[in-house]
């Protein structure tokens, strides 16, 4: 039976080596892809939550206005039971007016 060279175990060991590697590499970019995934999923849920802060305060801003408007006490008070209190400012004087 014949010796297996050194260049023979080295020829192999890196062929080992770079079937390892790869193997590797299409597990990392497997998880990478997971990754991605679980990203993507947050990003959307803090564009929604913007989109619904952004909706809220046109909302409360349209209801505080009205309450203005109106005079409503009763939603003055919902607002107020809900943290939001405002104050109704003069309206400015015409222009050329003294």
């Amino acid at each position: 039976m014949a010796r297996r060279s050194w260049q023979a175990w080295l020829r192999d060991g890196l062929g080992a080596l770079a079937l390892l590697l790869a193997v590797l590499n299409v597990a990392g970019a497997q998880r990478n892809r997971g990754l991605q995934a679980t990203v993507d999923a947050q990003q959307a849920n803090v564009v929604r939550g913007q989109t619904f802060a952004n909706l809220n305060n046109n909302l409360v801003q349209l209801l505080a206005k009205t309450a203005a408007e109106q005079n409503d006490a009763a939603l003055r008070q919902l607002l107020a039971n809900n943290g939001v209190t405002f104050q109704v400012q003069a309206p400015a004087p015409p222009a050329g007016a003294e």
